[in-house]
Formats: C-alpha cells, sequence, structure tokens
C-alpha cells in the first residue's frame, strides 16, 4: 500500500496520503470533490484509434453497404 501525493488538476490543491492502488488511480479533491485519474493509470489504459482521412473513411463506408 504505497500513499502518495496528487495534485488536483482542476484547482491545484494537493492532496496529501492518496492510495492510488486501492481506488485504481482515481482521487476525489480534498476541496473541489472533482474525481479524476492520475495520467500514470491513464496510460495503462489508452488504446490506439487509427485516423482515417476522407478517402479512407468514404471507401471504409462504401465497403460496409
Amino acid at each position: 500500500m504505497k500513499k502518495e501525493n496528487v495534485r488536483c488538476p482542476m484547482c491545484g490543491t494537493m492532496n496529501y496520503d492518496v492510495d492510488l492502488d486501492e481506488t485504481g488511480g482515481w482521487t476525489k479533491c480534498r476541496l473541489c470533490k472533482a474525481v479524476t485519474c492520475s495520467m500514470d493509470e491513464w496510460k495503462k489504459h489508452t488504446v490506439s484509434v487509427p485516423l482515417l482521412n476522407e478517402k479512407q473513411f468514404v471507401a471504409r463506408s462504401m465497403t460496409r453497404k
């Protein structure tokens, strides 16, 4: 159980002794009550999504009809 100090990205308040392992990286700010996830946790759960240009989009939409 590792406790960390986490700064709220919304209001800048420092939240002390937060157990990110227990909450899956999520914290609730003690001042503004915003619920946020640390960036390290987001990196673990992100998925790459390819971006299509207009020609690729049209080509894919035509093949699905």
